[in-house]
């Protein structure tokens, strides 16, 4: 393992909300030197391809996954999941705006057995139509995940 804590964005941001994670990922690097992140720890923007995700869940010990999350609950609603609620989740909640989602990353690292420790912070989208800025309430959101994950 390289270092012992990956703090992972996924999401599409031409995808306006879908772009939360991302977002989140930006922020945090930018103020990287003077946040209460630990200096071992990674900050990577996951993209889109959630199958590509398994490599990471490989190379580190702990995993803070953030991406826009279709709860049915309120734009900008902020959920953290275990990986056992995240596949619960799965049957009513897609908790992903992506084609290979959280809970099948999840199962797919339980059956190699690399599953780190791991946190989903999920962020309900306003909208995931094409366009390149987050609505106004899921961007409001970005400074309370950045203090969440600090």
């Amino acid at each position: 393992m390289n270092n012992p804590v990956l703090v992972l964005g996924v999401g599409n941001p031409l995808r306006r909300d879908d772009g939360i994670g991302p977002a989140v990922i930006r922020k945090l690097s930018e103020r990287k030197e003077e946040s209460c992140i630990l200096p071992d720890t990674d900050i990577v923007d996951g993209g889109t391809d959630g199958l590509g995700l398994i490599e990471y869940f490989k190379k580190y010990k702990r995993v803070i996954l953030v991406d826009a999350v279709e709860m049915g609950k309120p734009p900008g609603s902020i959920k953290i999941f275990t990986p056992d609620e995240a596949v619960l989740h799965s049957g009513t909640d897609s908790l992903s705006t992506h084609g290979f989602g959280i809970p099948e990353l999840i199962n797919l690292a339980r059956e190699l057995d690399i599953l780190p420790d791991l946190t989903v912070i999920g962020i309900q989208p306003e909208t995931t139509q094409y366009g390149l800025e987050l609505s106004k309430t899921v961007s409001s959101c970005i400074e309370k995940v950045c203090r969440l994950i600090e």
